[in-house]
């Protein structure tokens, strides 16, 4: 037997895995160092809004999750016949949406308007799907109650996915617009989102956030991201409300979930597929989806970032390193993903979407 060979490779062996175990604790220190100074960054920023006067709660660093999701028009007509059957009320169908006259109209309970509609909601005989629908204080007013349908688990922000109530002087409920999301399913696996505190800090470093302000929430949703001619496609969204002190007046703002990009741009996205198209090229008009975004707002989207880096004064210096930071947190997350998911959210990275006033 030949123990000086057997020897040799022992040695071999043990300086492999010496190799692997040094080079291991090498990466574990630099993950360890990454996430240390974007927390580091993070603290920073916030704490030089506080020195504007900006006000909020201390917002969560901590990572959602959610889809691109695709909605389809194919169920226009179940709706319409529905909605035909309605009773006590004119209601007509406009562009996919039900715009409805009470008969009488419905007095409220100012303080929660909640109790009243909801028996409302729920009566398929007054409201189509009411069952998909919940009451939204925080996006509500004196003149306005809306309730937000839910799509895999989270409300939707635009208002093709809500109930609009339209409130008069005497608060009574005289009508509604109603939006509804139909066959909606994920183009892509899960993926992980930005977390409330980035979304945030990203608004600020956008210059969208004034001095001597509120943030009254940060809530994450969906927001219709581009329309096509079949459907729309909807992303996880911060859609995040502020006001001036001294002032009620809500401002909204969204920022895409998955890229920290402010939604501000009508996309609109024109299917090549016929009308006539076999559930196989509607699947494969799915997957082709955001890549078939990418051309016609590429160059939206890059105009609104270079605006937002021309405008920025105070807050540049730390724009640049919170954004080095994010592209570390971004790389490690999407390890795991298939090349599929990584094109996919390249693409996305370049889409903005619908107006405030679209989308509201």
């Amino acid at each position: 037997m030949d123990f000086k060979r057997i020897e040799l490779i022992f040695l071999a062996a043990f300086a492999a895995l010496d190799i692997f175990l040094v080079v291991s604790f090498l990466q574990n220190n630099s993950d360890v160092h990454s996430t240390a100074t974007g927390t580091s960054h993070n603290a920073t920023i916030l704490k030089e809004m506080r020195d504007d006067s900006i006000t909020f709660k201390k917002p969560s660093n901590k990572k959602g999750q959610g889809y691109y999701i695709s909605t389809q028009t194919s169920g226009t007509k179940k709706v319409k016949t529905k909605m035909n059957k309605l009773a006590g009320q004119s209601a007509k169908m406009v562009s996919g949406e039900i715009i409805s006259t009470f008969n009488t109209p419905i007095s409220l309970n100012t303080k929660h308007p909640d109790k009243t509609l909801d028996k409302v909601v729920k009566d398929s005989v007054q409201i189509v799907n009411g069952k998909h629908y919940q009451y939204d204080a925080a996006t509500s007013s004196d003149t306005q109650i809306i309730y937000t349908q839910e799509v895999s688990g989270q409300r939707i922000f635009s208002k093709s996915g809500q109930i609009r109530f339209k409130v008069n002087d005497a608060h009574q409920v005289v009508g509604y617009t109603q939006g509804y999301l139909t066959n909606a399913q994920p183009l892509r696996e899960k993926q992980d989102t930005i977390s409330q505190e980035r979304a945030i800090i990203w608004l600020y470093q956008y210059n969208e956030m004034p001095n001597d302000t509120v943030i009254k929430w940060a809530r994450l949703g969906y927001t219709r991201l581009l329309s096509i001619e079949k459907g729309s496609v909807y992303v996880p969204t911060w859609y995040i409300a502020i006001h001036g002190k001294g002032s009620s007046a809500l401002q909204f703002y969204r920022i895409n979930a998955f890229t920290g990009v402010i939604m501000k741009y009508n996309t609109q996205v024109s299917s090549s597929s016929s009308s006539s198209a076999s559930s196989a090229s509607s699947s494969e008009d799915d997957s082709s989806l955001l890549s078939q975004a990418v051309s016609s707002s590429k160059q939206a989207v890059e105009s609104s970032m270079e605006t937002s880096v021309k405008t920025t004064t105070n807050r540049n210096s730390y724009s640049s390193t919170y954004n080095n930071s994010s592209s570390v947190g971004t790389a490690s997350s999407s390890t795991g993903a298939t090349a599929t998911s990584s094109s996919s959210a390249k693409a996305a990275k370049s889409v903005s979407s619908s107006t405030s006033s679209e989308v509201q």
